[in-house]
């Protein structure tokens, strides 16, 4: 058995420049004094459950195969457009899919094969509890998410937790009574009775917060002072444990956010007056099935590779209209194994509104263009601009360098590999991820490190151009920001 446990706690959308001394004092003193990473990095789309599957896998899009937080795939979804966010849908797809939904084996399967247990907690979307750990039935394990409690794992795992700390609280944002209820759960609950050997525990804000009332209001700052004050709450709770090396705790966030200008564009509205047969829903009448938000994916139903052409060449001309990307790489895209989702569910175009670096109300960088359903002014993810795809990183523990800050790109890909190598475990060497050796005792000095950076550019030689910037370290592949020029 291996003689330490991993936790990781996720800060849904939280921005790196918002891990302040002053707005965070307990996750700044921890990144301070253990490893923290500050070239770290989501992945394309920069949502949610595409970035939990990535962590919880240690595989790109192209390998676990949740392409973006809702996807067209008919034979999966009863209405044709799959939304992961809605756990009655994804159980449903799970059922059809024969378990096989994410085509890449989870953290919790490959702990549960050395007879190992993980757990997990999360106070997000119901289908994104599910996602992260959905064989727990299977393994035996706990599996909770706060908004669908009816499916918890074990089946009693609610009633046992509300014994304990009382009923879920009433939902409302800043969510502070929502998230002090998660940790309490996962405190005095879930970690006791569980004992699992890595526990992801993900937290909701300032995610929420970001979306409704903007990236740096005052509801958002309130909503990150009080995760942090739980994380520390965390901290002195396994502060033994850390500091005897039974505890490694791996603290981060799985996308930032950028703000909203404008109302939404209504992209499939848009595509109709241009003359397309485009909807948000398949139907007879329906060549292109669009899927919006910050990025919008396009899936072109029938397949004829003409229309795909035509309707990325008229994107092209639009204002609005940010980097592209198609499977052959079509004049003025990039192709999708650029952007590591090379997968039979991506869509046939996958577009970015186009984004700059102005500050919002708040005087917070970054601002886009959307079709997305929040409020003028509001934050969203799904997008290449450096504001979505730069994510907190940061480790601490005794298998774990101390008051190391690291320019070494990592990610979310790394997450799954770097625990199986903390626990002692073999990593297969099918992982598009890294371990993160660099940050342990008797790792390899960083500055030994060689990566490569590349800006690539569509071939076209009239017109926009999309361009992404790349890191390559090994065969992994970390994604900078994405433009048009």
């Amino acid at each position: 058995m291996p003689d330490t446990r991993v936790l990781i706690v996720v800060f849904d959308a939280l921005r790196p420049e918002f891990l302040t001394q002053d707005l965070m004092p307990n996750l700044y003193a921890f990144a301070n004094r253990g490893v923290w990473y500050r070239n770290s990095h989501s992945t394309f789309f920069t949502e949610t459950r595409v970035n939990q599957s990535v962590v919880v896998t240690g595989c790109m899009p192209q390998r676990h195969g949740i392409v973006a937080n809702k996807f067209y795939v008919p034979a999966l979804s009863a209405d044709g457009v799959l939304n992961t966010g809605d756990d009655v849908a994804l159980e449903e797809a799970f059922h059809r899919a024969d378990g096989r939904l994410l085509d890449m084996p989870t953290l919790g399967e490959r702990l549960a094969r050395h007879g190992l247990k993980f757990a997990s907690l999360s106070a997000g979307t119901p289908g994104g509890g599910r996602l992260i750990n959905h064989s727990a039935k299977t393994n035996g394990t706990w599996r909770f998410a706060m908004r669908r409690p009816e499916a918890a794992e074990p089946t009693n795992a609610h009633a046992r937790i509300v014994e304990r700390i009382g009923a879920l609280p009433q939902y409302s944002l800043p969510a502070k009574a929502w998230i002090t209820w998660a940790v309490n759960a996962y405190l005095e609950v879930v970690e006791p009775e569980a004992k699992p050997h890595a526990m992801l525990l993900w937290l909701c804000e300032p995610d929420e917060t970001f979306h409704y009332h903007g990236i740096g209001s005052p509801q958002s700052l309130e909503a990150i002072r009080h995760v942090d004050g739980e994380f520390g709450r965390i901290l002195a709770h396994h502060a033994d444990a850390i500091a005897a090396g039974r505890l490694q705790v791996i603290a981060m966030s799985d996308h930032g956010q950028i703000s909203l200008v404008g109302e939404a564009l209504d992209l499939a509205a848009q595509l109709e007056r241009a003359g397309f047969r485009a909807s948000r829903k398949p139907g007879p009448d329906v060549d292109l099935v669009v899927v919006p938000g910050s990025a919008a994916g396009i899936w072109n139903i029938g397949g004829d590779a003409d229309l795909t052409e035509r309707c990325a060449n008229w994107l092209r001309e639009q204002t609005w209209a940010g980097p592209m990307f198609t499977r052959s790489g079509m004049p003025g895209t990039l192709r999708h194994a650029d952007v590591c989702l090379e997968h039979p569910r991506a869509p046939d175009i996958a577009m970015v509104f186009r984004s700059d670096d102005n500050h919002n109300a708040h005087r917070r960088q970054g601002e886009t263009v959307h079709d997305a359903p929040y409020p003028v002014g509001g934050g969203c993810h799904g997008g290449l601009s450096r504001y979505e795809l730069h994510n907190v990183l940061t480790l601490g523990g005794t298998k774990l360098k101390d008051r190391t800050v690291l320019d070494v790109p990592a990610g979310n890909v790394d997450i799954t590999p770097t625990v199986l190598t903390l626990l002692g475990l073999p990593v297969p060497a099918e992982f598009d991820g890294r371990p993160l050796r660099e940050a342990m005792h008797g790792g390899p000095d960083p500055a030994s490190i060689d990566w490569r950076d590349d800006i690539l550019g569509s071939s076209n030689t009239s017109g926009p151009r999309t361009y992404l910037s790349v890191s390559d370290l090994g065969h992994t592949r970390y994604l900078n920001r994405g433009w048009v020029a």
